[in-house]
């Protein structure tokens, strides 16, 4: 990651068509160095963004620590709406001093959130904390939320891009479910024939943005950002959608969205998984936390790893999720030690292995395996090969993920680009002009911020 900054930062909130400036924004405010302990009674507000039987979860966790608690802590947990909307608000509470104790924010967000200056590195605490092994924290997990000085935020939700095999029409296709494709060109294959015998669509992929490239390009060893996916000291200048692999990947695509084996879904991903679910897609490439959308029965699918785009070392993928700030300006020791106790709290063994059950998302905590839910969750072979995909990504730049807080605005860009490539421009001249805009773009932001 680029180094922390005390600046004012021009940020661009996640679907907005300008910058919106932060004024004020300074470094991080001092923190404690003497653990997680917390000098109490104190009550942390905590924003976040989960609906749904997340939000049920979340509740559940809070109250569970709220009553354990003994250091007189009290967590206020309050859904801001979309992530967008909650850099929105949050944007706005830097202005106005008014910011959470403790953040959630979604994973291409990250480089936003450092830039911002407003938070205290998580490394700052789990260092002098001696009940925190950062060893129990997914590798994929640390690698995407680590700077140089060890982890930025507290990772929370972890997701990770997988295959999903329909198993009815990839029988009528006379394919064999138990030996999937494992790469990009083996997926094409499968998807023609599929089409061919069956007249479903072959496959289809999350189209709602850029996500899909950004995992194909790490499948295939590639930073989507340069230089380094801004991981390596210097700041995110350009993307990268014109190397050899991906122009290849994307022309193989093509292919199938101009023959009709593959299924355009539009920015709605809710079609995608409709369309798996209802036997209309022999195969899906898009999250784990899908899963119990397009197979809510779980008898349906026959879940594969991502495949790859070429035999790079550093060929993998990029984690999806979310992950827990700590707010530093503005905020007591007391308040910051508080914080980090309870996002502690939210990446033990237990309270992952119960989250991961009651949302979908994979457990962050390595331990969670080995509790009670762990266990029973682990014995359905799909979600197990999610786990061991997730344990066996390598820490390589290209897995890191890109972080630029310019990443929402370049995401519609090169998805822009790319729906054109779908409806059959030339890939190499499209991605190419699609990588002088987001250049642009990025400039901007990095102009704006300092």
């Amino acid at each position: 990651m680029t180094p922390r900054r005390s600046t004012t930062l021009a940020a661009i909130a996640a679907g907005a068509a300008t910058l919106v400036v932060l004024a004020g924004c300074s470094a991080s405010g001092a923190a404690s160095s003497s653990g997680s302990a917390s000098s109490g009674p104190v009550t942390i507000d905590f924003w976040h963004a989960m609906s749904g039987p997340a939000a049920t979860e979340l509740d559940a966790l809070v109250a569970q620590f709220n009553a354990q608690n003994t250091d007189g802590v009290t967590v206020k947990a309050s859904f801001q709406g979309a992530y967008a909307d909650i850099q929105t608000k949050y944007t706005a509470a830097v202005q106005s001093g008014s910011t959470p104790d403790l953040l959630m924010m979604n994973d291409v967000s990250t480089g936003f959130m450092v830039d911002s200056g407003q938070t205290v590195p998580a490394s700052t605490f789990t260092k002098a904390d001696k009940g925190f092994d950062l060893a129990d924290i997914a590798p994929a997990a640390k690698n995407y939320y680590s700077g140089a000085d060890g982890l930025e935020a507290m990772p929370f939700s972890v997701s990770t891009p997988v295959l999903y095999l329909n198993k009815q029409l990839v029988a009528q296709a006379g394919l064999d479910v138990s030996k999937p494709p494992t790469t990009l060109a083996d997926v094409a294959t499968w998807a023609e024939k599929i089409h061919q015998t069956t007249g479903a669509y072959g496959m289809s992929m999350n189209m709602a943005d850029s996500w899909m490239l950004e995992e194909l390009s790490a499948a295939g060893g590639k930073a989507f950002c340069t230089p380094d996916n801004g991981r390596k000291g210097k700041e995110v200048t350009g993307v990268s959608l014109t190397s050899s692999t991906q122009v290849a990947f994307m022309k193989t695509l093509q292919g199938l969205y101009r023959d009709g084996s593959a299924l355009n879904p539009g920015t709605d991903s809710a079609a995608q998984n409709s369309a798996f679910a209802s036997d209309k897609v022999g195969l899906l490439l898009t999250s784990s936390g899908s899963y119990t959308t397009v197979d809510p029965d779980r008898t349906k699918s026959v879940v594969a790893t991502f495949p790859t785009t070429s035999s790079s070392k550093d060929a993998g993928e990029v984690i999806g999720g979310n992950a827990l700030w700590i707010s530093g300006k503005g905020h007591s020791t007391a308040e910051q030690r508080a914080a980090y106790e309870f996002a502690a709290f939210l990446t033990t063994a237990d309270a992952q292995a119960a989250w991961a059950k009651a949302t979908g998302y994979l457990a962050i905590n390595t331990g969670a395996a080995d509790t009670t839910v762990g266990t029973a969750t682990l014995a359905d072979p799909n979600v197990a090969t999610m786990y061991r995909q997730l344990a066996a990504d390598p820490a390589s730049t290209a897995t890191a993920g890109c972080i630029t807080g310019a990443f929402p605005t370049v995401r519609a860009t090169v998805i822009g680009a790319f729906n054109k490539v779908v409806e059959g421009a030339d890939v190499a001249s499209t991605m190419r002009d699609a990588e002088q805009q987001a250049k642009s773009q990025i400039a901007s932001y990095n102009e704006a911020k300092g």
